[in-house]
């Protein structure tokens, strides 16, 4: 069935959407993603550009992140078992390094090419993380990706890469030497979503575990970096003299573990490429939220990723709706003997 022809009846449209527990389990994980990402996004942006005395300490603001996601997802743990907690692991230790490692090079990464791109560029690199994803889910983890599912993709990618070049039209601060560190962050960002979901999915590791693991181990990573670099010793004395910046960071670091908490029940409940595309429409909406609150000139990039994202967003809904029919269809019981249903159930047929 294509996923884009129209839906027959109210059972293969919205109606069955907003009847379906999971899709509307969907929708309210993608707003609490989105709200509190929008926010912490805000947050962090006025830490890098006008919180006074910071010194590009790109690892701590990592460093502190990870932290937020380890101390949770532990106390997670240990409210669950205990101390058997230290002991009780679904996914293997070397699967879940692997993920540390990743996820500690591209959270410190992605923050560090705001020292050479601006933020609206980097959101250029950031979204193109979906095509990756999808691409390393199907060829690895042999995932199913639907022709809607690639054409959405492709233009919620189109919808940030216009909508931050025309951020950057008007307001340019371009470094090429970004480019290979955003890239080599880009291909971190895919791997690590991907080997979390091979935890969540493959291991049926709950989503504590895969945090407090991921994030404890990533923790180590991190702090290597920030001994390598040389930022250890200034960033302390910087944060330990400012008790604004440790409260910018806290409420930074929470409002992005609580959103990444929705994200990480998105991917193990619809899977990686899901869960990413409402990342990347996301990042849209942070460009469009940056262009609101600081008035710029008006360019036409915005008028066209603005067309582009809810063109993709229309085309996830409609492909949730027929799913979510589906799921119903399938629900529905077989035909007893003689072609008489169930009592109260209805015909197959009168689904379709």
């Amino acid at each position: 069935m294509n996923m884009l022809s129209s839906a027959r009846g109210n059972d293969f449209g919205f109606a069955a959407l907003l009847e379906d527990k999971q899709a509307q389990r969907f929708f309210m994980l993608s707003a609490a993603f989105i709200g509190l990402m929008q926010f912490s996004c805000v947050v962090e942006e006025h830490i890098y550009v006008a919180l006074p005395g910071f010194k590009g300490f790109f690892w701590t603001v990592a460093l502190a992140e990870l932290l937020c996601f380890t101390v949770a997802a532990f106390v997670g743990q240990w409210k669950e078992h205990g101390i058997a907690a230290l002991r009780i692991r679904q996914a293997p230790l070397s699967l879940y390094a692997a993920i540390a490692l990743a996820l500690g090079l591209s959270q410190a990464l992605g923050k560090i090419t705001n020292r050479y791109l601006n933020y609206a560029t980097g959101t250029i690199i950031k979204s193109a993380k979906l095509v990756p994803t999808l691409l390393i889910s199907v060829v690895w983890l042999r995932r199913k990706v639907s022709p809607a599912e690639w054409l959405a993709a492709s233009l919620l990618v189109l919808s940030s890469a216009l909508m931050a070049l025309g951020e950057k039209a008007v307001e340019p601060n371009f470094d090429p030497v970004g480019l290979p560190v955003a890239a080599f962050q880009l291909f971190l960002a895919a791997l690590q979503g991907n080997l979390q979901e091979r935890a969540l999915k493959d291991y049926g590791a709950p989503i504590s575990e895969a945090m407090a693991y991921g994030n404890g181990l990533g923790v180590v990573v991190v702090l290597v970096g920030m001994q390598v670099s040389g930022e250890m010793s200034p960033a302390t004395e910087f944060f330990a003299s400012s008790p604004l910046a440790l409260f910018l960071l806290a409420v930074r670091s929470g409002t992005f573990f609580l959103g990444a908490l929705a994200l990480t029940a998105m991917t193990k409940e619809h899977g990686t490429g899901a869960a990413t595309a409402v990342g990347t429409a996301r990042k849209s909406l942070t460009v469009l939220m940056s262009f609101l609150l600081f008035p710029k000139p008006m360019h036409v990039n915005y008028v066209l990723g603005t067309v582009a994202f809810l063109a993709a967003d229309y085309i996830y809904l409609r492909v949730s709706a027929v799913r979510a029919a589906e799921r119903k269809l399938a629900a529905t019981p077989a035909p007893s003997e003689g072609g008489v249903s169930a009592p109260g159930k209805p015909q197959p047929k009168d689904l379709v």
